[in-house]
C-alpha cells in the first residue's frame, strides 16, 4: 500500500486529469487557460494569514481561527502536489512523512511561516525558479507542525476534501444540477462528519459513503 503523501499525489493527479484535461501537466488547461500553481499557493498562504488578529486597527482581542488556519494549509497542500506533478517530481515529498507535529498550535510561528511561503512562492512565480518548490514544501510541513497537524491528519482533511470536489463534478456541479445542501446541512459538513466517525476509510470507501448519504436525499 502506498504511503498516504504518494496517495495524495495520486488523487491530486486524478483529480486535475479530469477538472483540466490531460494537458495541464504542460502548463494549461483544456480550454487552453495559463495555470499559475506558484501564484495559487501564495495567495492561499496569504488568505491563511487572516485567520490570524494581526490588524492592528480591527478585532483586539479576537483569537486565532485556527480551524479556517487548517482548511488553509490543505488547500496551499493541494496546489504544492500540482507544481510538483507539474515539475516532474512527486516523491520529494515523502520524506516529510514522519513530519512531528508540536503539542499545541503555535500562531506566532505559524504566521512567520506564512509569510516566508507567500516570499518564496511569489519570487518564484516571477523569476520561474522550479527549485523553490523544494524550500517551499519545506516550509510548508514546518507550518503543518507549527498547527499541531501530522501527516494523518492532514491526509484525512485533504481527502474530504478531494472525495467531495470529485463527487461534486460527478453528480452535476458544472452544470447547477449538484445539490449542495444535504437535509438541510452543507454537504462539506456532511463529508468532515462522515470522515470524523470513520477515520480510516480509503477514498474509495469514503467516496461510496458520500454517494450512499447522497442518494439518500431522493
Amino acid at each position: 500500500m502506498m504511503n498516504q503523501i504518494a496517495q495524495m499525489f495520486a488523487l491530486q493527479q486524478k483529480l486535475n486529469d479530469e477538472t483540466n484535461g490531460k494537458i495541464w501537466t504542460e502548463g494549461a488547461t483544456k480550454e487552453g487557460r495559463q495555470i499559475a500553481w506558484l501564484r495559487c499557493i501564495y495567495m492561499e498562504a496569504a488568505e491563511a494569514l487572516d485567520s490570524f488578529n494581526w490588524k492592528h486597527w480591527k478585532d483586539i482581542e479576537a483569537a486565532p481561527d485556527l480551524d479556517n488556519a487548517k482548511v488553509e494549509l490543505v488547500d496551499i497542500w493541494h496546489f504544492i502536489m500540482s507544481e510538483a506533478i507539474h515539475f516532474g517530481d512527486t516523491k520529494f515529498a515523502e520524506v516529510y512523512g514522519d513530519n512531528q507535529p508540536e503539542k499545541e498550535p503555535n500562531p506566532e510561528l505559524m504566521v512567520e511561516i506564512l509569510e516566508k511561503i507567500v516570499a518564496a512562492a511569489a519570487s518564484a512565480n516571477v523569476d520561474k525558479s522550479q527549485n523553490a518548490l523544494y524550500e517551499i514544501t519545506g516550509l510548508f510541513f514546518q507550518a503543518l507542525a507549527s498547527m499541531a497537524m501530522d501527516v494523518p491528519e492532514l491526509y484525512r482533511r485533504y481527502l474530504v476534501k478531494n472525495q467531495l470536489n470529485t463527487f461534486r463534478q460527478n453528480n452535476g456541479y458544472k452544470d447547477g444540477t449538484y445539490t449542495k445542501i444535504w437535509d438541510a446541512v452543507e454537504d462539506n459538513v456532511v463529508a468532515v462528519n462522515i470522515m470524523d466517525e470513520h477515520p480510516d476509510l480509503s477514498a474509495d470507501e469514503f467516496y461510496k459513503k458520500l454517494e450512499n448519504a447522497y442518494k439518500a436525499l431522493a
